[in-house]
């Protein structure tokens, strides 16, 4: 039994991922060229397929974002110098290798910080502990002076790592950025 004769003549499946490509969404050119979304989606995977096939040493990477990340990618990327889309996003495929791999001087400051956090709550949890000891044989709901200097040390200790955290954050996302923008206009990288 043969199979299903296409829709899509070979030179429409190049228009359509030329036209997905400049961000037209699959959904439009299902509707102008009279098929569904399925069957754009399997003639695109069987053009890069193709493609790969005819070229072995590259693979076609196809994916959708919304318009408003697509213009901020852009925007990026134009501040960065880059040519065109195309060339941002091979360099973005080379990029991520550092970002895959685990941060060792992160993951030691997120075990000092999830220390202190849990020492944090043992103290908290002495503290409620008590009190409900107190309320369940009859006495009123009263912090003692102890009890409430205790307490303010406590949260002054969690402002004390919210602060730390968001040092660690603010670090990270500058060392990131900066990695980044390397590995996005080449410095250091090998030639392409």
């Amino acid at each position: 039994m043969p199979g299903r004769t296409s829709k899509l003549s070979p030179s429409d499946v190049k228009k359509i991922a030329a036209s997905v490509r400049a961000g037209v969404p699959v959904t439009v050119l299902a509707k102008a060229y009279g098929v569904t979304r399925p069957t754009i989606y399997r003639a695109l995977n069987a053009l890069h397929e193709k493609e790969a096939v005819t070229d072995a040493r590259t693979a076609p990477v196809s994916f959708t974002v919304d318009r408003n990340s697509l213009a901020a990618f852009d925007a990026f990327t134009g501040r960065l110098g880059l040519s065109s889309r195309a060339d941002a996003l091979r360099r973005v495929c080379r990029v991520p290798a550092g970002f895959l791999e685990p941060d060792p001087d992160l993951a030691a400051a997120l075990r000092a910080v999830a220390g202190e956090l849990s020492a944090i709550g043992r103290n908290v949890n002495q503290l409620v502990a008590t009190k409900n000891y107190e309320v369940r044989r009859g006495q009123q709901l009263k912090l003692s002076k102890p009890q409430e200097q205790l307490l303010a040390g406590l949260l002054e200790q969690l402002e004390g790592v919210s602060v730390t955290i968001r040092d660690m954050e603010g670090k990270r996302a500058s060392k990131t950025v900066s990695r980044f923008v390397a590995g996005m206009t080449g410095d250091g990288d090998e030639p392409r």
